[in-house]
């Protein structure tokens, strides 16, 4: 250490008080630096900086004093080794201290769709739309779903309204996501007010507004009908998910499932649904924050594809399309996938999950084990519309400036 650093070292700590709330006198052990310092007490409160103070020899001279203005803005301190432009009342900000950006994912998807099989009157009953062409969200039979780069959906009209006149369930769960998907668009208009509240997005809230409109239309339209539901959001390394009825996702991190939702039903084939005389509102979806990481697939789909499916069965799949695409690691360096089409790989589970519900031969599935266990009869997979929608988890190359 030099003698003029030796000065300022001495200075400083001799111009400092002894006694500091939150701060404790320690010594410096290198041989070279005896001097009385006092370390920063990270532990008491979180707004603190978990900064310490551990040699002066290593520090530069502003430093000590950068710290000690952070806890005592108000007193300045005089030096006559340190220059008069330092004295000024500094922000309570560590510039110093190493802070990881927090990681910021978008979404790259694919998705598809078979309807099932329907018979001539039920084909007959299917309603012509004026506003067909102007719908945010794609239609599978009952089925409905879209795609956004920060935001999945999918709902399933509950056939169980076949029957009853002006009933559609069809276009009930395609006007529900088509609002779901003008909601989130909201986000991305800068003059509105919910542009600056992307980070706080919630997908119970655009499940709710998606579902006071879709609700107000169908009575003026005279439509009847229901669905359920499942949103997920993409904000920053968060996915924000609200759930109502036997929708599924699943998330899935090196060929192994973080997360799997569980279904809601009243009974057994009767789940939660939003539409006309249901008891059930958005806020009785389920809702999970799961951090996600880069490289990360999410699975999410109707019934038709968890009816008909095993999740190993999925993740099978899964893992044969992952690995086709990843690069094996070396030395310190993970694996990576590269290039991966996640269109392809919604569409070998979709085929897959449509080739098990037309067999009605001896072939096991989610469907047939529910049944049975609930006493009922059935064999074979569940014949049903199957909606597919498939996202890896990408970086974020642009971003826009949110604020005010």
């Amino acid at each position: 250490m030099s003698s003029s650093s030796n000065k300022v070292a001495s200075h400083i700590a001799k111009s400092l008080p002894s006694s500091l709330p939150g701060l404790s006198t320690t010594t410096c052990t290198k041989a070279r630096c005896a001097n009385t310092i006092r370390s920063l007490s990270s532990a008491r409160s979180r707004q603190r900086p978990q900064v310490t103070l551990s040699c002066f020899r290593k520090t530069p001279q502003t430093r000590l004093y950068y710290d000690y203005a952070i806890h005592r803005p108000q007193q300045q301190i005089n030096h006559p080794f340190i220059p008069t432009s330092y004295h000024k009342q500094l922000p309570l900000f560590d510039f110093f201290a190493s802070t990881k950006p927090k990681p910021s994912y978008l979404f790259s998807a694919g998705a598809t769709g078979f309807a099932k099989r329907r018979g001539p009157q039920q084909s007959q009953k299917q309603q012509y739309d004026p506003f067909e062409q102007s719908y945010q969200s794609t239609q599978v039979g009952e089925d409905a779903y879209f795609i956004r780069s920060d935001a999945l959906g999918v709902a399933d009209g509950v056939g169980g309204w076949t029957g009853t006149l002006g009933a559609n369930p069809a276009l009930y769960s395609r006007k529900l996501m088509h609002h779901a998907y003008l909601e989130l668009e909201r986000f991305d208009n800068v003059d509105d007010d919910l542009f600056a509240k992307y980070d706080d997005a919630d997908p119970v809230d655009v499940l709710q507004k998606s579902y006071d409109l879709s609700l107000m239309e169908a009575h003026r339209e005279g439509v009847i009908g229901s669905s359920t539901a499942c949103v997920a959001l993409l904000r920053n390394d968060e996915l924000r998910i609200a759930n109502l009825g036997d929708c599924g996702i699943s998330i899935i991190r090196q060929n192994s499932y973080i997360f799997r939702n569980e279904e809601q039903q009243h009974a057994f084939n009767f789940p939660y649904q939003l539409g006309t005389n249901s008891p059930d509102k958005p806020k009785d979806a389920q809702t999970f924050d799961i951090k996600v990481e880069k490289g990360d697939v999410i699975v999410l789909g109707t019934d038709g594809l968890f009816d008909n499916l095993f999740d190993k069965e999925i993740l099978s799949i899964v893992k044969a399309h992952v690995n086709a695409y990843t690069i094996p690691g070396s030395g310190q360096r993970p694996p990576r996938l590269l290039n991966f089409n996640p269109q392809k790989l919604s569409d070998a589970l979709a085929s897959r999950a449509r080739s098990v519900s037309e067999d009605r031969r001896n072939m096991d599935s989610p469907f047939q084990t529910q049944a049975i266990n609930e006493g009922y009869f059935h064999q074979g997979g569940k014949s049903d519309d199957i909606s597919v929608v498939v996202a890896i988890v990408n970086d974020s190359e642009d971003s826009p400036d949110r604020r005010l």
